[in-house]
């Protein structure tokens, strides 16, 4: 058996392999485009396991090599935290990561599978999309400030608002800056209603929605983007470990009898921190539970840290009942 380590980059990646009797093989730097190359350095290596770093553009070639053999991911914090060396070159990353795999050390990632990773993709640009509109809005309120005028309309980016923006003069510098605001404000509607369409049609799969939508303030995108970068809920063992892996947690430094509780550790999926986060603020007006918990950290607190800890506890009443929505429905979920 060949055990593959692969430090990839953009453009290209540098395989090293090593066998379980401790033959190698000297490192391969090859261009990413480069497909046709990849795939016969794989088959002349056969059967293999191979690791890659987890990181931003890992999907292509998990998904070219896992028909081949045994794909991980290793887990680019933990690797960091176990490795401390002076050098460090493309080469020695590969060679690191199969050394490690052949000795059962790679500390892995979750790899999801393809249905909540299509999921991922959708709801993460919608939310992009949502703060460009979001930065678009706050620019047109810019304008009205500095001109210290007020827009008429309860709601100033409903029809009526955005008519009596396109009619009113701000003068021509301001009237070209404002049209483009609003250029922009058009094209992000456009573009969230085409996500919308095709996330109702993506969510339909997703059964377990249905466990979240109970919850006050949460709506159907708010739950699907808490499903799909949670993932499978059954890898979770303990609701501690969601709050964890949503980064929600305080850093922890202990030595002898002196313990400091930091900031949250910013770890884990910011998509997930800010629905959660979002939807944590919505919950306290009418959950009493939830609010006494706020109230109650707030007062010996600050707003910041209860809202954080709210959205922490709020993550682990999600996970419970999305776990408890699988314990009922086996696996029909997708």
């Amino acid at each position: 058996m060949w055990h593959i380590g692969i430090d990839l980059h953009r453009r290209m990646l540098v395989m090293a392999a090593v066998k379980d009797d401790g033959e190698v093989i000297d490192p391969l730097r090859i261009d990413c485009q480069d497909t046709a190359a990849i795939l016969q350095v794989v088959e002349d290596l056969r059967p293999f396991r191979a690791v890659i770093e987890a990181s931003g553009t890992y999907r292509w070639l998990y998904d070219l090599l896992s028909p081949h053999g045994t794909v991980l991911l290793a887990h680019p914090l933990r690797l960091r935290a176990m490795i401390q060396r002076r050098a460090k070159t493309d080469k020695l990353d590969a060679q690191l990561l199969a050394n490690l795999l052949r000795i059962g050390q790679v500390p892995l990632a979750y790899v999801p599978p393809k249905n909540y990773q299509h999921l991922r993709d959708l709801t993460r640009c919608r939310a992009r999309l949502i703060r460009g509109q979001a930065k678009a809005k706050n620019n047109l309120r810019a304008l009205l400030a500095r001109q210290n005028r007020a827009a008429p309309y309860k709601i100033p980016f409903g029809p009526r608002g955005l008519a009596w923006f396109r009619k009113e003069d701000f003068g021509p510098i301001e009237n070209l800056v404002r049209d483009q605001l609003l250029a922009q404000l058009e094209h992000y509607a456009h573009h969230v209603a085409v996500l919308d369409r095709q996330i109702g049609q993506v969510g339909k799969d997703f059964l377990q929605v249905e466990a979240l939508l109970d919850i006050y303030g949460m709506g159907v995108f708010s739950a699907l983007v808490i499903i799909a970068e949670l993932g499978e809920v059954e890898r979770f063992r303990t609701a501690k470990q969601v709050g964890a892996y949503a980064g929600l947690t305080c850093r922890v430094h202990q030595s002898g009898g002196h313990c400091y509780h930091g900031s949250i550790t910013h770890q884990g999926s910011p998509w997930l921190r800010w629905v959660l986060v979002q939807v944590a603020m919505h919950v306290v007006r009418e959950d009493v539970a939830l609010r006494n918990f706020y109230t109650r950290i707030r007062k010996r607190s600050s707003a910041k840290i209860a809202r954080v800890a709210t959205a922490r506890k709020l993550a682990e009443i999600c996970w419970k009942r999305l776990r408890r929505w699988h314990e009922q429905h086996g696996r029909k979920a997708a």
